[in-house]
């Protein structure tokens, strides 16, 4: 029977070299085996116990960097998606939705009650006024005001429909003149 060497760790727990074993371990041996077959002198029986190294093919593992490391590439594959969510998910906040919120909010100072109504009043005409084809023919007005006004109530009297054409405009919007032209 043949037995390998043994096999000596040391005290940091890594494998040393193979040892073979003494003459007094190899005697144990050999009283163990005749003991466990039964052996008999008297039948003829023999027991020989051979020390010998057997051979054994180490698979030394090389060091695989991190990132070639199939655990860590798996890992990262699956934290891929909810990281990549995320990021989307904060470029789409603070590039659309904070500026966006930020220009309604500079857009809209709030309004206390009134004031509206005041800034309407206070503000000067910023179209000119159009001249009337009959102002000549009219006494100055004692005020410019006045002239306006009755430059608008001679041009309703003399084309009804573009008054209500300029009326409507004004009540839509830009947009139903845009349509209407």
């Amino acid at each position: 029977m043949v037995i390998n060497y043994q096999s000596v760790v040391d005290a940091q727990g890594k494998a040393g070299a193979p040892t073979a074993l003494s003459a007094q371990q190899i005697e144990q041996m050999t009283a163990l085996v005749r003991e466990s077959i039964g052996f008999s002198k008297d039948r003829g029986d023999s027991v020989n116990l051979m020390n010998a190294q057997f051979l054994s093919e180490r698979n030394e593992v090389a060091e695989v960097p991190l990132w070639k490391n199939p655990q860590t590439l798996d890992m990262a594959r699956s934290f891929a998606w909810p990281i990549g969510l995320v990021l989307i998910g904060a470029i789409v906040l603070l590039g659309l939705v904070r500026p966006g919120l930020k220009t309604l909010a500079a857009a809209a100072p709030p309004q206390l009650p009134g004031t509206q109504l005041d800034a309407t009043l206070s503000e000067a005409l910023q179209r000119p006024a159009l001249a009337s084809p009959v102002a000549d023919a009219l006494p100055p007005p004692a005020a410019p005001e006045q002239a306006r006004l009755e430059g608008a109530r001679q041009m309703a009297r003399q084309n009804p429909v573009a008054v209500a054409n300029i009326v409507k405009t004004w009540v839509n919007g830009d947009e139903a003149a845009a349509a209407s032209a």
